[in-house]
């Protein structure tokens, strides 16, 4: 189980509201969420939080709370699926969003790169309810496993960036779990003994380009 995959929960699962939105209102939401048989998001799980999985929902603009955290046990789990494809969500953006993404998973999907989607774009397609406008963001995750794969991956995001009329957003992450914001990996692929900030499934890190680097080099070593 890793950030950004999709927790599904049992209709009657027990779970803990986590503040500041214990309220009523946060309360029937999520009620509503469960029992239309939607997922939460699997959040990072920090040290303390022992046996409990932090799970997030983001809500529909004009709905107050809009983001409710919880933490549940591991038995209210009854599925874990990956986030969702680009390719299963591109073609529900208009015109000038679509086309750029679509080139840029023809040339991701041309070096064995899985992009993935989340944040409003996620969130619109699990529920079926309007969550973006026209300049809203795109969140992708670009998972990459070997070092051909990483400048390839970084052009093609340029590349769709340049022609977006809207932010493109989200990471890059690396075999073995960290994660860094792809604009930040960009800007430091010249200078790699500088840090960049990584996120793993439990913590946040300064950690050397070259750090990360070498685990893409000990990946190819075994592929």
């Amino acid at each position: 189980m890793r950030r950004h995959d999709l927790a599904y929960l049992y209709p009657t699962a027990n779970y803990q509201l986590l503040s500041p939105m214990r309220s009523p209102a946060a309360h029937a939401a999520l009620q509503r969420w469960l029992q239309a048989r939607q997922p939460l998001v699997v959040a990072r799980q920090p040290a303390g939080a022992g046996a409990q999985i932090l799970l997030g929902l983001t809500l529909p603009p004009g709905t107050e709370p809009r983001r409710i955290s919880v933490s549940v046990n591991p038995d209210a789990i009854c599925a874990i699926a990956s986030p969702l494809t680009l390719a299963h969500c591109v073609n529900t953006c208009t015109a000038a969003v679509a086309e750029p993404l679509k080139r840029l998973l023809q040339q991701c999907e041309s070096h064995d790169i899985v992009v993935s989607v989340y944040g409003s774009l996620a969130w619109e397609m699990l529920s079926g309810t309007t969550y973006r406008h026209s300049g809203s963001d795109i969140d992708l995750i670009c998972d990459i496993a070997r070092t051909p794969q990483l400048a390839p991956c970084i052009e093609a995001l340029q590349q769709a960036q340049q022609a977006l009329p809207c932010s493109l957003d989200g990471e890059i992450r690396f075999a073995g779990g960290p994660a860094v914001n792809w604009k930040e990996l960009s800007r430091t692929l010249l200078q790699p003994a500088l840090p960049v900030v990584a996120k793993d499934n439990a913590s946040v890190a300064l950690l050397c380009l070259t750090d990360l680097l070498s685990r893409l080099k000990e990946h190819d070593h075994v592929c």
